[in-house]
């Protein structure tokens, strides 16, 4: 072989070397995320002890450990809640599992389904489809707490870490956030604590109650089952039919005082003062009620199920029932309460 032909076959042998270690780094630079991510995902080994169970519609149920939701797709994005008096808190960046990849384990959600979520401690919650999709929420200003417009999705997912800690166990090992790169706030019954059970179920449609009174308020389907959870009441009719709800008085004491911690209670004096309830329904019918009759009376039940399931029609949304009461009093598609204080 000639020297010419020689410095031909090096130059070729050098460009060779030079193209190889091109391509090995460009790989390596692009495969460095998820190099990262994975080292990332492996550090999870540190969750606290769970379990989750999540049940299908069709029945399907499956029981996930701290390991097996450790070993899913990680989530991480900002979040917090304003409570039903106004205080702000959980405000913070959250790590999780999407909803959706975890009912995606037993089959999936539908738009003829929605989403029961259970804690530890017996509080539910139910979502419709559009929530569980991150939608349909009220969004709020992390600094003021003032009501703004998203212009960003959520993402909803079980979260195990706030700020790169594991929850307290005051809030999980897993609580149900709402999740979004604007970092706005969410209404505080939706994020339930300490999760230990999703259930699928068929759907439910939302309702807004009106309050009419001294403080009143919108309260929605999510606030009302938040409620419940503290306060709630049953009654059973002759035909052995179970209606669960809330008691009057509770929803009377919801707008009676100022808008603050005492807004969980009732005022007894302005009660023993005097005034009138009115219930009405969407088709202008109503009931009357003093408010002594009213005052802590745990059988004048609010009712939004029927045998454990939301109501049908004609009762939806909800219907007044209990003990107390004569069937000419009983109403069904309510849509306000009104508290009228004297001369007023």
């Amino acid at each position: 072989m000639t020297s010419e032909k020689k410095r031909r076959v090096g130059t070729k042998y050098l460009l060779a070397v030079v193209v190889a270690v091109i391509v090995i780094g460009v790989v390596l630079w692009q495969a460095f995320p998820l190099l990262v991510k994975t080292q990332e995902n492996t550090s999870l080994t540190n969750l606290l002890p769970m379990n989750l169970t999540i049940v299908g519609l069709n029945g399907t149920q499956i029981v996930l450990n701290e390991t097996a939701i450790g070993g899913l797709p990680s989530f991480e994005s900002k979040g917090g809640f304003k409570t039903s008096v106004g205080a702000l808190g959980g405000i913070g960046n959250y790590t999780g599992v999407q909803l959706s990849t975890l009912l995606a384990l037993v089959g999936g959600l539908n738009s003829d389904s929605s989403l029961r979520v259970t804690a530890s401690d017996g509080y539910t919650m139910v979502y419709t489809y559009n929530q569980v999709q991150g939608e349909d929420f009220t969004t709020y200003n992390p600094p003021t707490g003032d009501e703004v417009s998203a212009s960003q999705p959520f993402t909803v997912v079980l979260a195990y870490h706030l700020n790169g800690m594991n929850l307290t166990s005051d809030d999980g090992p897993l609580r149900f956030a709402i999740l979004g790169s604007q970092g706005l706030l969410t209404d505080g019954h939706f994020w339930v604590k300490m999760v230990t059970k999703l259930e699928i179920l068929p759907a439910v449609a939302d309702w807004t109650l009106r309050l009419t009174g001294p403080y009143p308020d919108n309260m929605s389907r999510g606030a009302f089952e938040s409620g419940l959870n503290c306060h709630n009441s049953t009654w059973t009719d002759i035909n052995n039919n179970t209606w669960t709800g809330m008691p009057l008085w509770f929803l009377i004491g919801w707008i009676d005082d100022k808008g603050d911690s005492n807004r969980m209670g009732f005022n007894d004096t302005l009660a023993r003062q005097g005034y009138t309830v009115n219930v009405i329904t969407g088709q202008g019918y109503s009931e009357s009620f003093n408010s002594s009759t009213v005052m802590h009376n745990d059988n004048i039940i609010v009712a939004d199920k029927l045998n454990g399931a939301p109501l049908p029609n004609p009762y939806w949304p909800l219907r007044l029932v209990g003990s107390e009461l004569s069937n000419n009093e009983t109403l069904s598609n309510i849509v306000e309460i009104q508290m009228i204080l004297p001369g007023s």
